[in-house]
């Protein structure tokens, strides 16, 4: 019973102590906002939202520039006939030389080739020769002879009865001799100066008995 009165009086201290207290609101103030204020933060999260859209977007494409259209261009087609025959006119003195040679000619005829002839017989080989160079067939200094081959001629070498210019024809008609044995022979003959030779021909024949 004492020691109820002893703590009788803090008890009483306590309930005075609450009592005068302020009650606390547990309801927490809400604030206010300027209107100018909100429409500040609108815009300015309408401005991010643009900016993060914007940098999100992915980057544009290059567009190529259209080709320019094609330039027509002329083509030249080449049409090739097919080969027909084509005369020579024959050369005459009038004419200029148709190559750069100093000497050159034209067989206009020659012996056949190939005849046949007893052994020992005596015959003609004529050539005829055109002179189509662009020298002067001198009598003095060209004559048609002998080169190389078969020996059944009896002169070896003939001089121009005079001298050939161009154009010009000159006729040899050489005296021949058919080896005594049977077979076939064939004999070089050519126009010759002292340091050239030219006009090249040949005969062959066959023997027989």
């Amino acid at each position: 019973m004492h020691r109820q009165n002893k703590y009788l009086p803090w008890l009483f201290t306590l309930v005075l102590v609450t009592a005068c207290a302020p009650v606390l609101s547990v309801t927490p103030a809400i604030p206010t906002l300027d209107p100018a204020a909100i429409n500040t933060i609108v815009a300015q999260t309408a401005a991010a939202a643009a900016t993060q859209t914007a940098s999100a977007s992915p980057v544009p494409l290059l567009t190529a520039s259209p080709a320019p259209p094609p330039t027509s261009t002329k083509a030249f087609i080449l049409v090739y006939s097919s080969p027909t025959a084509v005369v020579l006119p024959v050369v005459t003195g009038t004419s200029k030389p148709a190559n750069n040679r100093e000497y050159a000619c034209r067989v206009v005829k020659s012996p056949a080739n190939g005849a046949t002839y007893a052994p020992r017989t005596n015959f003609k080989a004529v050539w005829l020769l055109q002179n189509t160079g662009r020298k002067i067939w001198d009598s003095e200094s060209v004559h048609f002879g002998y080169d190389f081959g078969d020996r059944f001629h009896i002169t070896a070498a003939y001089n121009l009865k005079k001298s050939a210019e161009f154009g010009d024809m000159a006729e040899f008609s050489v005296e021949m001799l058919a080896p005594k044995d049977p077979g076939t022979y064939t004999t070089h003959w050519a126009l010759q100066t002292s340091a050239e030779k030219f006009c090249e021909v040949s005969l062959t024949i066959i023997v027989k008995e």
